[in-house]
């Protein structure tokens, strides 16, 4: 075996399971998103705080720190809202932003949620283009890593 034939073996096997995983999960993740837009109960809610996060770097465990044009820290909205049945519900949501993109506090938002677990919920405004994009890096990293495992067998 030739090492450039090593190295698309290598290649192949860290791209083909990474990009299927991450383009598989953005998939699900659109789906059961969609799912809630289309079939789940609506809720009025309020922005009720904004919980400060430390941007950090890829690792949990590095201790370099990522910085914004305003510093450090990324802020999620936390949700008040309640359920059709009477369940008052405070949620944080999954995306933080720069304090000046950040939804105000006080701001009324519409909340979709499923009402046998409503701690599966969503909020209609938000954009799905960046779940496509990772849907689409996955695909993309896939098919280099399947290209790199064919290059390998043939060299």
């Amino acid at each position: 075996m030739s090492s450039s034939s090593s190295v698309l073996w290598i290649l192949g096997a860290a791209f083909t399971p990474a990009g299927a995983a991450l383009g598989t999960g953005m998939y699900w993740h659109i789906r059961r998103r969609r799912a809630l837009l289309r079939d789940g109960a609506r809720a009025e809610g309020v922005v009720a705080r904004l919980t400060e996060r430390q941007m950090k770097g890829p690792s949990s465990h590095t201790t370099s720190t990522l910085h914004s044009s305003t510093g450090p820290f990324a802020y999620a909205p936390v949700i008040a809202w309640t359920t059709a049945d009477g369940r008052a519900m405070e949620t944080e949501w999954n995306v933080a932003r720069p304090q000046e993109q950040a939804l105000a506090v006080g701001t009324p938002v519409e909340v979709r949620y499923d009402p046998a677990n409503p701690s599966r919920w969503t909020l209609p405004t938000e954009c799905s283009a960046l779940w496509w994009l990772f849907t689409a890096v996955g695909a993309l990293f896939t098919v280099l890593g399947l290209g790199f495992l064919g290059g390998a067998m043939f060299m």
